[in-house]
């Protein structure tokens, strides 16, 4: 199967959208960890770039927090893609939604010349192989501007079998959670059963933060390191060496 080929089924999109994004546990602390250290790199957001962007949800918080911002949005699955362009229907030209696919460097030809100022990624660079994710880091990098971030909300791997159990677990728990509170009559199996242990799950390519983040360091990138960390769910990246201290 082609890598996270089933993410172009409208079904399994709908279905993450609906029961699963909302409910992932402390999912607004992690995106609140990024937006800090986009603020804190002293880089003015003009332009930025959502990688996997799903329907959008990432970038269209730093549309919101960087008013003079623009937005490249890139996701290879057309449900995603849909769903996105209503989302930023309206930030109007401020958002652009293009189809690219990140398991090879092809991607890149949607992009202007112009470098980014920063670069996010939410849950979809784990369906890479690992060769692929080392050598996107290194095109990422390519394109950022001096100072700027690339952070990455992601899904690592578990060093143990049994923290990935833990992880299951709360992750079942958190999604439980989120059904009930919408009115949902669902048991917590039939969550674990719908959510967690979903036949999609096969197409995870999951590597450690520690692995991920050793390959930012050799690629160039400073101040690297995991800025968030619940089990399996991590935020971690760096920036582009600026050209001058900042």
């Amino acid at each position: 199967m082609v890598e996270g080929e089933s993410w172009k089924d409208a079904e399994l999109v709908s279905t993450y959208l609906e029961g699963i994004r909302g409910g992932l546990p402390l999912a607004n602390e992690q995106v609140d960890v990024a937006l800090r250290l986009i603020a804190n790199a002293g880089v003015p957001v003009r332009r930025f770039l959502d990688l996997g962007c799903g329907d959008g949800f990432l970038g269209a918080v730093l549309l919101d927090g960087y008013p003079q911002s623009n937005g490249t949005f890139i996701d290879f699955s057309e449900p995603m893609l849909e769903a996105a362009r209503e989302r930023l229907a309206s930030f109007g030209s401020r958002a652009a939604v293009q189809h690219a696919d990140l398991s090879s460097a092809v991607w890149r030809e949607v992009l202007g010349e112009e470098p980014f100022d920063a670069i996010v990624s939410g849950f979809a660079i784990h369906h890479l192989t690992d060769e692929r994710k080392r050598a996107l880091y290194a095109e990422i990098h390519e394109v950022l501007s001096p100072g700027a971030f690339f952070l990455n909300i992601e899904h690592v791997s578990s060093p143990t079998p049994w923290l990935e159990h833990a992880f299951d677990e709360a992750l079942t728990d958190s999604l439980y959670e989120h059904q009930q509170a919408n009115g949902h009559s669902v048991t917590r199996e039939q969550v674990a059963e719908q959510y967690v242990h979903r036949p999609d799950k096969q197409e995870n390519i999951l590597a450690s933060v520690e692995t991920q983040c050793a390959w930012l360091r050799e690629l160039g990138f400073a101040d690297v390191d995991c800025y968030f960390k619940l089990l399996e769910f991590a935020v971690f990246g760096g920036r582009r060496a600026a050209s001058a201290p900042l």
